[in-house]
């Protein structure tokens, strides 16, 4: 199921690709800045993606919205984001998530520490770009004393071998950024929508040591959005 998903999203990219040819002119969308910010690199035919670098006290200030659906951190998932690098291609978020109750369980919540890599970007209009690579890490937890780091001392040593708390995380994925037409008309810089492919260290372990679970299966899906707010 996984991989027909995939497939289907690949095919529709290249639709969008085929249908709007990238423009040659330029993105419309930065705004009026303080005196304290510079920008960092040149825009490209095709990726004209300018990374804003503010100074001092102002670096701490979060530049996105992040709110993502499954991805192993939760039912949903929301938090604040930074992107960084010459052109932005770097984005580090923290969110957290929501696990409710199931089968008579606790609830729980989620949090989650996230690194984004973002090659490269394609312009496909004035308005729309094309981001065809997303990879990254992220480490996450729950926030429950009902799971731990170590082994509790009722566990024979080794008996687990791992951490049932904090779970590391790797992805791959696409996404489609959307540029406002007109910059006094919104609030927001661009709003993306993406999915990622991922899987678990925990999954690996037992793919490793469960020859009956199939390469495939320890793989999920999951969507999310990004407003970019400067």
């Amino acid at each position: 199921m996984s991989m027909r998903l995939l497939s289907f999203s690949v095919l529709c990219t290249v639709a969008i690709l085929l249908a709007n040819p990238a423009s040659g002119q330029s993105f419309a969308y930065v705004k009026s800045l303080p005196k304290d910010t510079v920008h960092i690199g040149k825009p490209r035919e095709k990726d004209r993606r300018i990374h804003i670098r503010y100074r001092g006290i102002n670096r701490i200030i979060p530049t996105m919205n992040v709110a993502q659906i499954a991805g192993n951190m939760g039912v949903v998932s929301i938090g604040l984001g930074w992107d960084h690098g010459c052109r932005g291609q770097w984005e580090t978020a923290a969110m957290f998530g929501f696990i409710p109750k199931e089968d008579g369980e606790k609830s729980y919540v989620t949090f989650t520490l996230k690194e984004s890599f973002i090659p490269w970007s394609v312009s496909l209009n004035d308005h729309m770009a094309f981001e065809p690579l997303t990879c990254g890490i992220y480490f996450n937890s729950i926030l429950s004393r009902d799971f731990w780091v170590r082994e509790p001392e009722k566990y024979p040593k080794g008996y687990y071998g791992f951490s049932t708390k904090i779970r590391l995380n790797i992805f791959v994925g696409e996404g489609i950024t959307f540029y406002p037409k007109r910059e006094g008309d919104h609030i927001f810089k661009s709003a993306t929508l993406f999915y990622e492919f991922g899987t678990t260290d925990i999954y690996f372990i037992s793919r490793a040591t469960n020859k009956y679970l199939k390469f495939w299966d320890i793989f999920g899906l999951s969507f999310g959005v990004k407003v970019k707010l400067i």
